[in-house]
């Protein structure tokens, strides 16, 4: 029995947080906020679908910047979501834009690849944006 206690305590000890949805909802734009560089947070939502759990940001992005606005709401959105209690399936960022004509585009990622690339840079930036991740428009 102190074996397993010696073996089993090192794990509590250094085990992540673990948070529910409405916590990472509410960390979300505290995220936002502390990077001056981020883009404008619109929207945080977190909800089930036929494919799994879903964490989605809505973003209003700079045409000019589109691609590192993106880059930074999936970095945020897997440096997150890797501590909720329980595990997503996708990640979701929808790019608004200012421009009157132009759609929101919708970009949709596989959580496990999207973890892979920006949290344990198993996966290169551009395996990623190739292989993870495809769009769509509303």
């Amino acid at each position: 029995m102190k074996n397993l206690l010696l073996f089993l305590l090192p794990l509590l000890l250094f085990a992540k947080p673990k948070f529910s949805d409405e916590q990472l909802k509410a960390m979300t734009p505290r995220y936002f906020q502390r990077n001056h560089s981020a883009p404008e947070l619109v929207g945080v939502s977190v909800y089930q679908t036929r494919e799994g759990r879903v964490y989605q940001v809505d973003i209003m992005v700079d045409r000019n910047r589109a691609n590192k606005d993106l880059e930074f709401a999936y970095s945020a959105l897997t440096n997150m979501g890797q501590y909720a209690k329980k595990p997503f399936n996708q990640f979701i960022v929808i790019l608004h834009s200012k421009v009157r004509d132009n759609p929101p585009q919708i970009c949709i990622g596989k959580a496990k690849c999207s973890i892979d690339c920006f949290v344990y840079q198993k996966v290169s930036y551009e395996k990623w944006y190739k292989e993870c991740i495809y769009f769509k428009e509303l």
